[in-house]
């Protein structure tokens, strides 16, 4: 057992729950428990089950993966500064022009990425060079080649709106959790174990958003599973990524270590990209 894991997740629990300035009874009530069952997981004497975590997932608007693993919890929730370093909440927006267009593509971010991203910027003389990569609150993943584009913007949520601000399908800050886009893909593809591990409540949701956004199994993909390159000359491609693809692990670590800017990837297909 990863005890220090443990302890990382009952502080997380804990913290996020305060910063909402919830408490354990309001807690409890939301997620039909007892009081005692939000004092028992948050001084580590029980665990809750998977549909539990997947309720406390959304409350926080974050996904059960941050709660459970040793980085910091990414949330669409404004959340108040913690010394801790355990919440990195909703900040603003990243606009990104490429050459040769003139409406920027905004995607919703946290006060933790737009640092490093400003970080970048103002202090990496060499960043011209390189890739950047940033995490969304939309279920994004940006590689942003910085000598293919025109400008990068940050925005706060404080600033006034942009003219010709287009609002993606899922709104200002994404669904609202990351954990939602989770559940719409499993949904489609392991519909067993969404009905086994999701509460009533949650499936109900989630059907709604299904529903309300026209989802079937082919452009879920589309929006879960697939990689969209903006080009230079403002043509785009999309390919879809198989289950199994090693691509955001590979560039990942590829930018992290100044390695190269060039990666392989396999596509649902089998086709091996680069």
């Amino acid at each position: 057992i990863n005890l220090t894991a443990i302890r990382i997740y009952m502080e997380k629990l804990k913290i996020l729950r305060k910063s909402c300035n919830y408490t354990q009874k309001y807690l409890a009530d939301l997620l039909g428990v007892k009081t005692k069952d939000i004092s028992d997981w948050e001084s580590n004497k029980s665990q809750p089950e998977l549909k539990t975590l997947r309720d406390l997932a959304v409350i926080f608007g974050t996904s059960v993966y941050d709660i459970l693993s040793n980085n910091p919890v990414s949330t669409t929730k404004w959340q108040p500064w913690q010394k801790e370093k355990i919440i990195e909440s909703f900040w603003g927006h990243i606009g990104i022009l490429l050459c040769n267009s003139n409406n920027i593509k905004w995607y919703p971010i946290t006060s933790a990425t737009a640092q490093r991203i400003q970080d970048s910027l103002d202090y990496d003389h060499e960043i011209h060079d390189q890739l950047l990569s940033v995490y969304t609150l939309n279920n994004h993943f940006l590689i942003i080649n910085t000598n293919s584009i025109k400008k990068i913007s940050l925005l706060d949520d404080s600033s006034d709106a942009p003219e010709n601000w287009e609002i993606p399908w899922d709104g200002y800050q994404g669904l609202g959790a990351e954990e939602y886009y989770n559940l719409i893909e499993e949904y489609f593809w392991d519909e067993e174990y969404f009905y086994e591990n999701t509460s009533e409540k949650l499936q109900l949701v989630i059907k709604d958003l299904i529903e309300e956004n026209n989802f079937t199994g082919a452009n879920v993909d589309e929006i879960t599973r697939s990689i969209n390159i903006y080009f230079s000359d403002n043509t785009s491609e999309s390919i879809s990524i198989g289950y199994e693809s090693n691509f955001i692990e590979a560039i990942t670590n590829n930018i992290e270590m100044g390695i190269s800017k060039f990666i392989s990837f396999e596509d649902s297909n089998y086709e091996i990209h680069f």
